[in-house]
């Protein structure tokens, strides 16, 4: 009923959600087409999502009257006054709708009692009754009353989605009926086919009651209604528009957040790729211990710190800041250590050089890189060289006293002249002392006051920490920095690395000289007494770790040796012995699958080493692999064919089932 009264676009359904366009059609054509009050429900539903709806339904309302009217005047064209139209308003409301049905009682002159009745099976709506409240209306324009009230008295609902104002005062609620009470003060029109015809039906849209007076009754102003419904149509077309820019904007924050998900996607995947570049550990070297503190602002970092051994002589260690964050940074960051690791020059200038040569190459200028760099030779002493970088500082353990070292030199990838600005420093280290690289995130940082961390601050905690080891010297700087930003946003990515040469460097070579003098006597049991000693002393220290391992191999301390050199080969040494030493004692352990994958490892590292192929085959005898052993076999036997586990090799493979 609602929408063919409103007219509502005979070309476009605005409910395909919920109506097929045929249906939609033949509502608007049909006027005895009825639907169910559910799908009348959701279509209200719908309109109030965004149009006044209680407005139009009672203009809808008056609508609906005065456009039925013609049909309820008497055929012989005889005249009646509003009394004998309201009689006949029962037979209207019957057309309109089969939910219910209309009773008239008269209460005085000119004052009339409407009754509406629901049938059982359907539910009244609020919007129900706003809309029968607007055909009474109806009458009162028809009608052309100057002066009226129309308010309801009853109704079964419980609350009423309007203004109960709107629709009277002093509303019954919860009643068994829906009652309405018209009041009017003159009745001096008469009405007929002849006097009213369909066109004057239709101006009658012009006439409609929209202010009261102070009496309470409400007097008439000349408004279009059809006006109000073509804007009530604007409206709605209006709302489809912005729909539809709704629906454009939907799909742009579709789009983006598919660009915000490949973003994420490549950002994650070079946060794992930056976080296999940066090692988690550097393990002890030459009775050098280290601890690193690595914060980046962003997912990736700019920061960027490695390790580069150089044969058994001396150790590179290098900190790095590249300019920006993100992926770009990601990307240097890894163009560094790949250029670290192949320019290990005798002086850190000569690498700075080469390294500044090769970035003006690949990046064009587009991004530049500060550096510290150290080279620590087995005597302990040390040759550095600055790019642009914080300088470090040097704690001297005789002394107590920390001291900002010396040196200076522009940034990297930037300048082609730069080389010349590179200049080396020494240091000698002794027992105690303690050397600190750090990015300038660090001392830069500030509180909620705007006060920097600063280097004063920094020295501060490290002569703070004199006798504490470079580990809880480390922590301790971090500890007291992140208190000092509390409260604040990270400004930069923040890396501090310490190293420290042992204090107990003399005792820890005492002891590792006798484990390594009882494992070379086969003394395992001795040497892993020895070698846990001087485990304790320089926890990191790789080659006393491995010989430590082996030694528990071999006096048969499984698990434990298991557990020392799983924790060696996380430092990716990609030492041939760590993961002989380690299938060995899954292999002892009748682990056979993961016997297999160290072997393999082996394998891959030194593939000529005919014990470790050895190992394998008989591994896939334990596993029943008939054609890998087979092929192991064949394998030893193209390097030395007279090897003499060949035949007791060969024995096994034909004593296992065929696969």
């Amino acid at each position: 009923m609602y929408l063919r009264e409103n007219h509502l676009s005979r070309h476009n359904n605005p409910f395909p959600e919920i109506l097929d366009d045929t249906v939609y059609v033949r509502i608007l054509k049909d006027p005895n087409y009825w639907i169910s009050q559910d799908l009348e429900d959701k279509i209200i539903q719908i309109i109030a999502q965004s149009l006044d709806i209680s407005g139009i339904l009672y203009h809808l309302g008056t609508e609906s009257l005065i456009t039925n009217a013609y049909d309820l005047l008497p055929l012989d064209d005889s005249r009646i006054d509003l009394e004998e139209m309201i009689q006949r308003l029962p037979i209207l409301i019957g057309r309109l709708t089969r939910a219910v049905y209309l009773n008239v009682k008269p209460v005085a002159d000119h004052k009339v009692l409407f009754i509406f009745k629901y049938l059982p099976e359907y539910q009244e709506k609020w919007y129900d009754a706003v809309f029968f409240q607007g055909m009474l209306n109806g009458l009162a324009v028809l009608f052309e009353l100057k002066t009226f009230t129309i308010r309801m008295t009853k109704t079964r609902l419980f609350g009423i989605h309007v203004s109960h104002k709107e629709l009277g005062e002093d509303i019954q609620f919860g009643a068994d009926s829906n009652e309405y009470e018209l009041e009017w003060l003159e009745d001096k029109m008469f009405l007929s086919r002849s006097r009213l015809t369909k066109d004057d039906v239709s101006n009658r849209h012009r006439v409609m009651v929209t202010s009261r007076s102070d009496s309470h009754l409400e007097e008439i102003s000349i408004v279009d209604v059809k006006d109000v419904v073509r804007k009530s149509r604007e409206l709605a077309i209006e709302n489809r528009d912005l729909e539809a820019a709704v629906e454009v904007l939907k799909s742009f924050k579709q789009e983006l957040e598919k660009k915000q998900l490949s973003m994420a996607k490549d950002l994650r995947l070079a946060k794992n790729i930056q976080k296999g570049l940066i090692p988690e550990i550097i393990p002890d070297w030459n009775g050098i211990q280290f601890w690193t503190g690595f914060t980046p602002m962003q997912e990736v970092s700019g920061d960027y710190y490695d390790y580069f051994p150089y044969n058994m002589d001396k150790l590179g260690v290098a900190v790095c800041d590249v300019s920006g964050h993100g992926v770009p940074a990601a990307f240097i960051t890894a163009l560094s250590k790949l250029l670290f690791s192949n320019y290990k020059k005798p002086k850190p200038s000569e690498t700075f050089k080469l390294i500044n040569r090769e970035l003006l190459d690949l990046v064009k200028q587009q991004g530049y890189t500060t550096c510290v760099y150290v080279l620590i030779h087995d005597d302990y002493k040390v040759l550095y060289s600055v790019a642009g970088h914080p300088r470090p500082i040097l704690f001297r353990a005789k002394t107590n006293k920390a001291e900002i070292c010396e040196g200076d030199g522009t940034f990297l990838g930037m300048f082609p002249d730069a080389g010349e600005t590179f200049m080396d420093f020494q240091i000698q280290l002794e027992p105690g002392d303690k050397l600190f690289l750090y990015t300038d995130g660090l001392t830069e940082a500030e509180n909620d006051k705007g006060d920097a961390f600063g280097e004063t601050k920094l020295i501060e905690i490290i002569e703070s920490c004199k006798e504490k080891s470079i580990q809880e010297t480390v922590e301790n700087i971090l500890s007291i920095h992140k208190e000092f930003t509390m409260g604040t946003d990270p400004m930069d990515d923040i890396t501090l690395l310490g190293l420290q040469l042992s204090p107990r460097l003399p005792e820890f070579k005492t002891i590792k000289s006798k484990g390594d003098a009882a494992y070379q006597n086969k003394q395992f049991s001795e040497a892993v007494t020895f070698y846990e000693k001087a485990h304790q002393i320089l926890p990191r220290d790789l080659d006393t770790q491995l010989l430590y391992g082996k030694a528990l191999a071999y006096s048969r301390s499984f698990e434990k040796a298991i557990q020392l050199l799983e924790s060696y080969n996380k430092f990716k040494t990609n030492h041939f012995k760590s993961h002989s030493v380690l299938g060995y004692c899954y292999y002892q352990m009748e682990m056979f699958e993961k016997a297999e994958l160290e072997w393999k490892k082996a394998h891959s590292i030194s593939d000529a080493n005919l014990s470790n192929l050895c190992n394998l085959a008989q591994v896939y005898a334990k596993l029943n692999e008939k054609k890998k052993m087979k092929d192991v076999i064949q394998k030893i036997k193209s390097i030395e064919k007279s090897y003499l586990h060949i035949l007791p090799l060969e024995k096994k493979w034909e004593s296992l089932p065929d696969e």
